[in-house]
Parts: structure tokens; C-alpha cells; sequence
């Protein structure tokens, strides 16, 4: 009877966090769903891109236009400018050792 006891207990603790972990791999699927197509506001974008450490939308929304083509010559520019800045800091960027 003790063991059942302490089984039910240990179960009832241990379910909270399983469905905690359920609930983060939920919106991480969000996140890095809205990260590819577009965020739906500035406040998800920021939670997402702290809480996932996930990159900026626009640099994927900036390789797709320059696959298909921009949708004017300053989307052009402001993407050249934004690639060149996410290339220097890939650049100064530390290795991390295996």
C-alpha cells in the first residue's frame, strides 16, 4: 500500500512537467513556424525570438526575395544592409570547441 502511495505521488508531480514540456514544444513549433512565414506582431516576435533564441524573420524573408526577386529597389537595399551586418557578426563570431 506505501509503494502504490508513493507511486501516485511521484505520478502526480512528474505530470505537471510533461505536459509544461507539451505546452514549450507547442510554441516553439509556433515560433519557428511564424520565424519562416512572418510574425503576427511585434510582441510574439519578441517573446519568440528571447525565449528560442531564434534568428530575425527578415533575414529568411531577405534570401527568399533575393531567390524570387524584391518587391522594390529599397527592400533591395534594406536587405543588402541587414546581410552585410549579419555577415560581419558571423565573421567576429567566437568558434565554440568541440
Amino acid at each position: 500500500m506505501a509503494l502504490t502511495m508513493k507511486f501516485l505521488v511521484l505520478a502526480m508531480l512528474l505530470w505537471p512537467v510533461s505536459a509544461l514540456a507539451d505546452a514549450e514544444d507547442t510554441r516553439r513549433n509556433i515560433c519557428l513556424g511564424w520565424m519562416l512565414g512572418g510574425y503576427p506582431s511585434g510582441l510574439e516576435e519578441t517573446a519568440c525570438t528571447a525565449q528560442f533564441a531564434l534568428p530575425s524573420p527578415f533575414l529568411f524573408k531577405c534570401i527568399r526575395a533575393q531567390r524570387t526577386g524584391y518587391d522594390s529597389d529599397l527592400q533591395r537595399r534594406a536587405c543588402t544592409l541587414y546581410l552585410a551586418d549579419v555577415s560581419r557578426q558571423a565573421a567576429n563570431s567566437r568558434v565554440r570547441r568541440q
